[in-house]
């Protein structure tokens, strides 16, 4: 066999996970119900390069290792959150996308729910908000304490299928790498998916109520939807239980379930 690997460059190998959650804030509406808000989970950084910036949590690829059980082994250790349902989102070689050699990154993405998420004290949830405008995107992350992290990405699609490219704003406020783009792209498929609504019924509990499933939409959409047009519009994946919220502080409302599987 004349083929010796030797002769080629070889990358490494990392895995980058982008986990969000709905969760309440800490405002108060006429109904005195927190207002949901979509969040990341991200983690700050201890080491070179980008110490004490934030960054998704993620690592390197043992040989032993398939690249996915990197994933779930790597969102593990750095938060605690264990094994997921994960979605590949999007593979990254650039070259210079990291400062210590020629790295791949296959990024994946999934939604929990938030009661659900103990988490390790390294990793901290973030409010995530997204605009758009002329091709150009303003991703703002905020964490408890009100201060903002602000990346500008700029993604340029071209006439080929799965072919893109992004523009991240050296001068981002404490994120790591291109996680910026990453965290981009993953809430753009997480918007995308919407059209069924497989991924908001992780973010709820078994059983709720349709306002509930709206707020969802809302925090992952960054807008108000109208009822009357989103309930038709779900009607065909929930059922009523037969039950009513308990508890609450006006009038109850019914509660629901989903009625199909994905």
């Amino acid at each position: 066999m004349d083929y010796d690997i030797t002769k080629y460059d070889r990358p490494s190998v990392a895995a980058d996970i982008v986990v969000f959650t709905v969760r309440k804030s800490s405002g108060e509406s006429y109904r005195h119900l927190a207002k949901p808000v979509l969040s990341v989970l991200l983690i700050k950084r201890n080491e070179e390069p980008f110490d004490g910036m934030l960054s998704l949590p993620g690592g390197f690829c043992c040989r032993q290792e398939t690249i996915e059980e990197t994933a779930f082994r790597k969102l593990k250790e750095k938060t605690g959150i264990d094994c997921p349902p994960l979605s590949l989102l999007c593979n990254l070689s650039r070259f210079g996308r990291d400062p210590r050699g020629w790295i791949i990154s296959c990024c994946y993405w999934t939604v929990i729910e938030y009661t659900s998420a103990a988490i390790e004290k390294t990793a901290e949830w973030y409010e995530v908000a997204l605009d758009e405008k002329d091709g150009k995107y303003t991703l703002v992350l905020t964490n408890d304490n009100g201060k903002e992290y602000v990346s500008e990405v700029r993604i340029k699609s071209t006439n080929e299928l799965y072919n893109q490219s992004a523009e991240v704003d050296i001068s981002r406020n404490g994120l790591a790498f291109d996680h910026a783009e990453i965290i981009v792209n993953a809430l753009l498929k997480l918007r995308s998916s919407l059209e069924k609504p497989y991924a908001a019924f992780r973010l709820l509990p078994e059983k709720f109520t349709l306002t509930e499933l709206q707020q969802v939409y809302e925090a992952i959409l960054g807008k108000k939807l109208i009822m009357a047009n989103f309930r038709r519009k779900t009607a065909q994946y929930v059922m009523e239980t037969g039950e009513i919220e308990g508890g609450a502080g006006h009038r109850p409302s019914k509660l629901f379930t989903r009625k199909i599987s994905e």
